[in-house]
């Protein structure tokens, strides 16, 4: 499993058309690696209360780290007494 660092993000909301009722829109995060700016995680097509709770995860917690393996973030490096995965990987 290969854990890695989150440095910064950056976060984008993109509206669907005026007036559809189908879709509010859907966000896109992009999470940059701490030690190597280089390594990019992309966590696109996100409904909005997904992108709420990701976009509060990623202000307020520090360090974050993404789960390469797994595919999602969490709030402390596996190897540490209270690592615990993010979101909806809790309850596994």
């Amino acid at each position: 499993m290969a854990v890695v660092a989150i440095g910064n993000y950056y976060a984008e909301w993109e509206p669907v058309g005026v007036g559809s009722r189908e879709k509010c829109g859907v966000g896109k995060i992009v999470l940059r690696s701490a030690t190597h700016l280089s390594e990019l995680y992309w966590l696109t097509n996100l409904g909005p209360d997904d992108f709420r709770i990701l976009l509060k995860l990623l202000q307020t917690e520090s360090p974050i780290y993404w789960d390469t393996e797994a595919g999602h973030l969490r709030t402390a490096h596996p190897q540490t007494v209270n690592a615990e995965p993010v979101g909806e990987q809790e309850g596994r």
